[in-house]
């Protein structure tokens, strides 16, 4: 199987996972916007918790437009998705049409060997959401001059994620240190606990 195809089956499989851990948490429909930050922002944590790894999210590649960062792999896992008849779309947003059981049918493991961690992380990253709102992280998230200026522009160009252009892991990492002194020892919890405490700390000490 070619690259372009194994990232587009990844890719059936992360928004079926959304989909299905969204009605999970009271989210029985989740909008085209939203389902492009969700991922957006489940790239942009995961360089900031795992700095020195690969990005499991890496196959996206998002530009920046004044609705938010958009992939054109998410669009066109979209448009299978509805034509297999996984999703429905509504004025409201989409949701899943196929009961939980039968998500293994497209959530094959052969597509991606490392699926098992990658769906822990996007469950933290929707929990996170869930507890603090949708509009609340990403305002915060997408403070980045670099964003703002691709959008201004009008001339859409790709979001770097190298730590060292993009502006938004720089803004996160600002308050690293300031966390990381607010809290006894950060060597035993586990990234998703790390990320957890991170917003915590953020909305209750920098952002009220």
């Amino acid at each position: 199987m070619d690259k372009e195809l194994r990232d587009l089956y990844n890719t059936n499989n992360d928004i079926i996972f959304l989909l299905h851990i969204g009605s999970r948490i009271g989210w029985t429909q989740i909008k085209h916007q939203s389902l492009n930050r969700i991922i957006y922002l489940s790239k942009v944590l995961y360089s900031f918790i795992y700095e020195a790894e690969p990005n499991i999210l890496d196959h996206y590649h998002f530009t920046s437009t004044p609705a938010g960062p958009i992939s054109s792999i998410v669009n066109s896992s979209l448009i299978y998705l509805q034509s297999a008849e996984f999703i429905v779309t509504s004025d409201v947003g989409l949701s899943l049409e196929i009961a939980p059981g039968q998500i293994e049918k497209i959530n094959d493991d052969t597509f991606d060997s490392v699926k098992a961690g990658k769906q822990e992380w996007l469950k933290a990253v929707m929990l996170l959401l869930g507890k603090y709102g949708e509009n609340k992280v990403f305002s915060f998230v997408i403070n980045d001059p670099l964003y703002k200026e691709n959008t201004d522009s009008n001339s859409p160009k790709e979001i770097a994620f190298d730590s060292s252009e993009n502006k938004t892991l720089q803004v996160l990492k600002n308050f690293k240190k300031s966390f990381e002194d607010s809290i006894e020892d950060t060597s035993t919890i586990s990234k998703q606990e790390y990320l957890a405490l991170y917003f915590d700390y953020i909305f209750s000490q920098i952002i009220r």
